[in-house]
């Protein structure tokens, strides 16, 4: 079994016109009544953060996922409302590079998610343990 870490940041979009305009953490509250092109582009962007790093990862046969969210201040959160569209966006760009060949259940076999506490900026750590394919 081989183990990866990495530090990312959360999946945001922004919201707004000019003065008003601010970036806002992607949740599953938010993700949902967002219009199908808007949900697009976020997905697209949180994508290019991520592709340098998927691109480097060896290919795995079965992989197990385990995220540790950070946020940036006190006001209390679901965890599944981040850990949904972070997820998926991070699946689909480890299918998309070929690290594993889909991102079911049979070679994603197990998700975890916990909170790590507060930090400067909102990120998540993400390990990956799996069974590298021969």
């Amino acid at each position: 079994m081989k183990m990866i870490k990495k530090t990312l940041p959360l999946p945001v979009f922004t919201k707004g016109r000019g003065k008003k305009k601010r970036e806002l953490l992607v949740s599953l509250n938010n993700f949902f009544p967002m219009h199908y092109i808007a949900k697009n582009n976020t997905k697209q962007a949180y994508h290019k953060v991520v592709e340098d790093w998927a691109s480097e990862l060896p290919e795995f046969k079965t992989i197990q996922v385990s995220y540790t969210l950070y946020f940036n201040n006190k006001r209390k959160k679901d965890l599944d409302n981040y850990t949904f569209p972070m997820h998926k966006f991070l699946m689909d760009a480890l299918v998309e590079n070929g690290v594993i060949d889909d991102d079911n259940y049979e070679y994603v076999t197990a998700i975890t998610t916990k909170f790590g506490g507060l930090r400067e900026k909102n990120c998540v750590i993400v390990e990956i343990k799996g069974e590298l394919l021969v």
